[in-house]
């Protein structure tokens, strides 16, 4: 595949001047692009400053106190078999994430990489088609952080008629019942909400992103699969490996075409933005 092109407002390079490129000049991230998100994520724990310690703290302090005094409260009030105020609010407050529950939540995102994918192709817009690679990794690293989260914690669910202090620890080989924190149908909606809300940063992308992924948690309470600090947890990662691997830089005006190369010995595409 040969790649050309000029971003708006460059000129022509010599012949023999190397032509300087950015991230945001790339029509799709690079393996270097992963393998730096990647490491961001392992080292994340171990490179926190002052400030960012105190925000972990305080974020570790936010889900133990859900756990001891919010989630026996939410467990028996928000299912839907309850008869409450508040199954009764989180039933329309859960329609998209019922929806989202039926489709299944790789499914659901591998829909979503396909559209941007093909709508970045059909309408030569190079941001589009760099979102559906920003999605595919942090599909990939939200499944495997979680996943291995789920392990570590050993948690009982509550439909096993559990204290939501019941943690079996490091029992990766567990069954269903004992991973239940985090959320990783909730951690998963919310790296798709990130991803999109910082690639496209408008408030009408951001709000529908956010409430799709908030009702995705609000239907794991209320179906018994978890306990309200699991979806809080599960938000909180996906929303930053999300956010590790979105693009924040914009990349240019975002034109890109692309014209067949066929010849006697060369068959391929090319790409000029």
């Amino acid at each position: 595949m040969q790649r050309q092109g000029l971003r708006a407002g460059s000129y022509l390079p010599e012949a023999d001047e190397p032509v300087l490129r950015t991230d945001a000049d790339r029509w799709i991230p690079s393996w270097q692009n992963v393998r730096s998100d990647v490491l961001s994520i392992v080292r994340a724990p171990f490179t926190l400053d002052r400030d960012e310690t105190l925000q972990l703290v305080g974020a570790s302090g936010l889900v133990v106190g859900v756990m001891a005094g919010l989630d026996r409260p939410a467990a028996r009030r928000v299912p839907a078999n309850a008869d409450t105020h508040l199954a009764t609010l989180a039933t329309p407050a859960s329609a998209p994430g019922r929806l989202y529950d039926r489709i299944g939540p790789d499914r659901f995102v591998l829909g979503a990489i396909g559209t941007f994918a093909v709508t970045g192709i059909a309408l030569q817009e190079k941001q589009f088609t760099r979102t559906s690679f920003n999605l595919v990794e942090a599909l990939a690293l939200t499944k495997v952080t979680t996943g291995l989260f789920k392990g570590l914690a050993g948690r009982s669910r509550p439909y096993a008629n559990a204290s939501p202090w019941d943690i079996n620890a490091a029992k990766f080989g567990s069954a269903h019942a004992t991973k239940s924190m985090p959320s990783g149908h909730t951690s998963r909606a919310f790296a798709i909400a990130s991803v999109i809300a910082h690639d496209y940063d408008r408030w009408w992308v951001q709000v529908p992103a956010y409430g799709v992924a908030t009702s995705v948690g609000v239907q794991r309470i209320r179906s018994g699969n978890h306990w309200l600090s699991d979806v809080v947890l599960g938000g909180a990662l996906g929303y930053l490996i999300g956010r590790t691997v979105a693009d924040t830089d914009g990349p240019g005006d975002g034109s890109v075409s692309y014209d067949p190369i066929v010849g006697t010995n060369q068959l391929g595409l090319r790409v000029r933005f």
